[in-house]
């Protein structure tokens, strides 16, 4: 018997020619966080770097979550990369910006938007 928390999110992740596209689903907590650092810097976070994350279906996000997201943005800053976050559900809007991060991410309201944005920069 394992006392690991079960998942609660689903990743589904597509490459859009050079640009990575990852939809989250579900609540993004502790027991997921380190997980999906892991997976996105496996496909997304190399030098110039570019991604766009969906967060349309994601229905939960905790500090552990929202500091995911931002150890994810940050590292890919960090090398040149660019990451926009798109349609945040309306939970992680309110946690977005009760936290004020609503103007640290970049943010988009579509996929088409978000495509725009990181082939412009």
């Amino acid at each position: 018997m394992s006392d690991a928390p079960a998942s609660n999110l689903r990743v589904h992740i597509e490459r859009l020619c050079d640009i990575v596209l990852a939809r989250l689903a579900g609540s993004l907590g502790a027991a997921d966080a380190p997980e999906l650092t892991e997976t996105l810097a496996e496909h997304a976070l190399g030098e110039g770097a570019r991604l766009a994350i969906d967060l349309s279906a994601l229905t939960a996000l905790d500090s552990s979550g929202l500091s995911a997201l931002i150890h994810i943005v940050t590292r890919a800053r960090m090398t040149g990369g660019r990451v926009v976050l798109i349609a945040p559900s309306t939970f992680v809007s309110g946690v977005l910006t009760v936290t004020r991060l609503d103007t640290w991410f970049d943010l988009c309201d579509t996929l088409d938007e978000a495509l725009l944005w990181l082939n412009q920069k």
